[in-house]
């Protein structure tokens, strides 16, 4: 059977660096879309949670969010997820297109940000480490948070119903200031690849 086991404090450091890196990297691209605005981002964590208890890195099973989801393709494999709760979602959409719209197209506007975002987020991991990494195509999806997540990471447990988490919040400097996360959920298999690819 495969178990996640505790990363050590070396390999923490050097997985909260990659994290740091490429978030870095996604506030970036989000500031260009929100008209240059800073954003500030908090040091990545890792976290190595049961899936079931996923739903509490972002604000509870009842929390009602809108995530962009795309898999992370090529020498390294799992899922990048752009979390906004709801009313951060509609802030976004509103700064994107100028003004309230359709759910639907608010949603595709999202979706495109969502995808600049993880994809300058990926693009930073791939020159970082030296591995080549693609994105998918993104799928956004507006939902509770248990749900959501469920659908999400059902693929991307280990036998030991476990999933390691890449985590980063931020928040815009525009007025009102638009909160989110970004989670970077690797397969087991490419954590291990990335850590000997570090030398840990």
């Amino acid at each position: 059977m495969i178990f996640f086991s505790p990363p050590n404090e070396a390999q923490l450091d050097a997985l909260r660096e990659v994290a740091n890196v490429g978030c870095g990297h996604a506030a970036n691209a989000l500031s260009k879309l929100v008209g240059g605005r800073k954003v500030e981002i908090d040091v990545p964590r890792v976290v190595l949670t049961q899936a079931a208890e996923m739903p509490q890195i972002i604000g509870g099973t009842d929390a009602r969010v809108v995530i962009t989801a795309l898999d992370m393709q090529g020498e390294l494999e799992g899922r990048l997820l752009l979390v906004l709760q709801e009313g951060d979602a509609q802030q976004l959409s509103a700064q994107l297109l100028n003004g309230t719209a359709g759910q639907q197209v608010e949603l595709s506007a999202i979706c495109e940000a969502g995808n600049i975002v993880a994809s300058a987020c990926l693009n930073a991991i791939g020159s970082f480490t030296g591995l080549r990494l693609l994105p998918s195509t993104p799928t956004v999806s507006r939902d509770l948070a248990g749900p959501a997540l469920q659908a999400t990471t059902r693929d991307l447990q280990c036998e030991a119903g476990l999933v390691m988490v890449l985590e980063a919040r931020f928040i815009t400097s525009s007025v009102p200031a638009i909160g989110g996360q970004l989670l970077v959920l690797p397969r087991r298999s490419s954590v291990d690849r990335l850590l000997q690819k570090l030398g840990l």
